[in-house]
């Protein structure tokens, strides 16, 4: 069940990366693309531009001759204060343009006037350019022997028929942008090599603590149904014993009815502490909160449990001061209730339980201490836990449910304050109840 769900979580935790690395890598190359677009766009604009507002041309493409001399004017005049684009024969030339711009002057079959740069021209069809183009300047991007080149073209604003195609190639653009592919692609895919192993670990780690929250559930509820699963079968065994002698009297069956009251007893006390656990677990369990005096309180329970100390042939000590604390009376009791109910239980007879109560700083602090076996070192951080009990043979001589010390650290905790345990093998134990005043 955890293997699956392990490899659930990581293949989840590995698409969303993925999904995320992917919007990442698309939105990047768009970004990218649009950027060098936009720049392409602008030196070709830029350089439309500028032939449209420094050259004019004559009726057959070529600069208008000079009519004194008859020759070839070598430096036509411009329009306006742009750069000259005519060489010494008169043919357009590209000075003052950028050196990946070039241009080429068509009429609008698409015969060429002028190739300044000189570019293979071979595949470009000027013609459907300048169909296209009509009368406004339009770009177009177009394949020609494998090189993709952008091209502005628009008419000549001084020459009716003729056209300027105004070009860049997208060579570089293209390289730039398959680069940029190949590197979010493989980056992509160790990315996600990585992230599923990632994802595999943290999900490792993320279960461990549902992991042992199952198992606590499984041990609870195993040891809910071992403690119940005793009385149960010793209320049925009486109960049947009395069936088959009806006709005698409750006097000749008091074993039966004194024992089948212990179990039910006992069943009461363990379902009682199951629904206070359950509360508490699921942060129900509110305290009513008021004005206690501690050290009058715990006189009250010492004076209660001593009878029950009597009967098991030991010493109660108690040794409290007045101390006002802001608790919940009941709860409270039921802690020292439970702390001095489990020392009795385990203090041999003629031994001695002290229950003292005493202000200490901020803190108002009460203990209980027996002079019992004790509790060995490895056990001690366990004894707060549901069910658990020092003795491997889960004895019920003692009519507990084991849960009495995981409810008294609840009570302990719920009011601010904590529980402690001091205890050495054959020199007793200790608990002690710090809580706070302010």
């Amino acid at each position: 069940m955890f293997q699956r769900a392990r490899l659930a979580l990581a293949a989840s935790f590995a698409a969303a990366l993925a999904l995320t690395v992917i919007a990442i890598g698309l939105a990047a190359y768009v970004l990218a693309r649009n950027g060098l677009d936009r720049q392409i766009n602008e030196s070709l604009d830029s350089a439309s531009a500028q032939l449209m507002n420094a050259y004019s041309f004559g009726d057959d493409g070529r600069p208008p001759a000079n009519n004194s001399g008859g020759n070839t004017v070598s430096n036509p005049p411009s329009r306006g204060n742009g750069p000259d684009f005519f060489d010494s024969d008169g043919d357009l030339r590209a000075t003052g343009l950028s050196s990946d711009i070039f241009v080429v002057v068509t009429n609008a079959a698409g015969n060429v006037q002028g190739n300044p740069r000189q570019i293979d021209i071979e595949g470009f069809h000027f013609d459907q350019l300048a169909a296209q183009a009509g009368s406004s300047l339009r770009r177009v991007d177009v394949n020609s022997l494998g090189t993709r080149y952008r091209i502005a073209t628009f008419p000549s604003p001084h020459n009716d028929g003729d056209y300027l195609h105004v070009g860049r190639s997208l060579e570089a653009r293209d390289h730039q942008l398959n680069t940029l592919a190949v590197v979010f692609a493989l980056g992509g895919l160790a990315g996600l090599v990585v992230s599923a192993g990632g994802g595999w670990w943290l999900a490792g780690r993320a279960l461990v603590p549902i992991r042992r929250s199952l198992e606590t559930q499984q041990r609870f509820v195993s040891d809910a149904s071992h403690e119940l699963r005793t009385p149960l079968a010793v209320v049925k065994a009486n109960s049947e014993l009395l069936l088959r002698h009806q006709d005698a009297t409750i006097e000749a069956n008091l074993d039966q009815v004194e024992a089948i009251t212990v179990e039910t007893d006992h069943m009461a006390r363990l379902v009682e502490d199951l629904l206070t656990l359950a509360r508490v677990d699921e942060g129900k369990a509110n305290l009513v909160r008021e004005e206690v005096d501690l050290g009058a309180l715990l006189q009250e329970v010492g004076r209660d449990m001593g009878v029950l100390a009597e009967m098991h042939q030991l010493t109660l000590n108690v040794e409290t001061t007045s101390v006002e604390v802001e608790a919940d009376r009941y709860r409270m009791r039921q802690l020292a209730v439970i702390l001095l109910d489990n020392a009795i239980k385990y203090t041999p007879a003629g031994g001695t339980v002290t229950l003292r109560c005493q202000r200490a700083g901020r803190h108002a602090e009460f203990s209980v201490a027996d002079t019992g076996p004790g509790i060995p070192d490895e056990l001690q951080h366990r004894v707060f836990d549901r069910f658990y009990r020092t003795d491997s043979a889960r004895h019920r001589a003692g009519g507990g449910t084991g849960l009495g010390l995981a409810i008294a650290r609840w009570i302990a905790e719920a009011h601010g304050g904590r529980i402690t345990l001091e205890s050495k093998p054959g020199a007793g134990a200790t608990f002690t109840v710090r809580l706070p005043l302010d």
